[in-house]
């Protein structure tokens, strides 16, 4: 009896005194500071425009992104960060923190990543995508600096996530509207030229307004021939009605066949013709046409590809803002000494049975 009871103090009571001793008297206070944080994406409506921002709200990003920033809350980068703009390792090496607890003065990158690790606290809500953050410290101000500058670090690289997502989106459509807008500013150019040699801006509507003369002209010419034979019924071929007439009637047959040359383009000094003009114009036309269709198509992608990114894009939302602690809630200092107990107690208990079961089978 005597020999389990040395056996109990050597292991339970000793190592239950210590850590009693220690938690008591000697382990360093430590302060947490909360906060709780999720990320959230814009809901608009995909129409766009004035009702689409009025009627805007936030809503779950999702865990993936939620998984990103608790990747980046504990990486190197967030680490060297923090330790640039607060002197992490000055201040888990302060000589008034504990020896057991304290840092290195000079801790390898690897052994500073561990260290705080273990004095920062990440828990994922997986139902309503929040993220709750502690930082724990020696002094209040530093654990609640702590957690400010990881939810400015977390914000600024969700910003710059959304950002690049919303400019991948944007950079194709861009460069469609600015491949468009060159087709019809080459299309405008050949149009301009055209007119500029031919001196005729429009050879379609010119052509339909001499036609429409053509027309007028063919019915005067008309009228004059009746008229002509109506007064040859009754005068002779030499008076000066029916020379008038006649004069008269060739004048209008004489510009009829101009026009009609004109428009044919078979006459001197008529150039290629209108019909010519027209066959060399309505490519041009067509051309520019379907060049401000592909602009106007760009530019309707280009607002649909805002929306979108509009849609997807990401915000950090702080719930809880980090809070100054006002007492050390850091270590638990019964409960941290009840565990060492219970630790040692099931290594004794297991230790003897393994014992007693070792010495049966020797004995047998």
């Amino acid at each position: 009896m005597k020999n389990v009871l040395r056996s109990f103090g050597l292991v339970v009571g000793i190592p239950t005194l210590i850590a009693a001793l220690y938690f008591a008297f000697i382990a360093s206070d430590m302060f947490v500071s909360e906060t709780r944080f999720a990320i959230r994406a814009s809901k608009s409506d995909p129409t766009g425009g004035l009702a689409s921002l009025l009627s805007s709200s936030v809503i779950s990003a999702g865990g993936q992104d939620s998984r990103v920033v608790v990747d980046y809350i504990q990486s190197q980068d967030m680490l060297a960060t923090l330790d640039e703009r607060l002197g992490l390792v000055q201040h888990y090496s302060a000589p008034t923190v504990d020896s057991i607890s304290r840092l290195d003065e000079a801790p390898s990158q690897e052994r500073l990543l561990k260290y705080f690790r273990k004095h920062i606290e990440i828990i994922e809500d997986g139902g309503s995508d929040i993220i709750v953050f502690k930082a724990k410290a020696y002094t209040p101000e530093f654990a609640q600096a702590i957690a400010e500058q990881v939810i400015e670090l977390s914000e600024t690289l969700v910003n710059r996530l959304s950002g690049r997502i919303e400019q991948d989106a944007l950079d194709s459509a861009k460069a469609e509207v600015a491949l468009a807008a060159e087709k019809v500013r080459q299309a405008n150019a050949k149009l301009t030229d055209f007119r500029s040699i031919n001196t005729s801006i429009n050879p379609a509507q010119e052509t339909a307004a001499l036609l429409g003369l053509l027309s007028g002209m063919e019915a005067k010419l008309a009228e004059a021939r009746t008229e002509l034979s109506e007064k040859r019924a009754f005068m002779k071929e030499n008076s000066p009605v029916v020379k008038s007439l006649r004069n008269k009637v060739a004048a209008v047959e004489k510009q009829l066949e101009q026009e009609r040359t004109r428009v044919a383009g078979g006459g001197a000094n008529t150039g290629e013709g209108m019909s010519g003009l027209i066959n060399n114009y309505q490519p041009l036309a067509l051309e520019q046409e379907l060049a401000q269709q592909q602009y106007t198509s760009a530019l309707t992608s280009l607002e649909l590809a805002r929306i979108e990114a509009q849609r997807k894009k990401r915000y950090l939302v702080t719930y809880v803002n980090p809070v100054l602690p006002q007492e050390s809630t850091q270590p638990r200092r019964f409960m941290r000494t009840l565990t060492v107990f219970v630790y040692s107690f099931l290594f004794f208990a297991i230790g003897g049975l393994l014992w007693s079961a070792l010495r049966d089978h020797i004995g047998h």
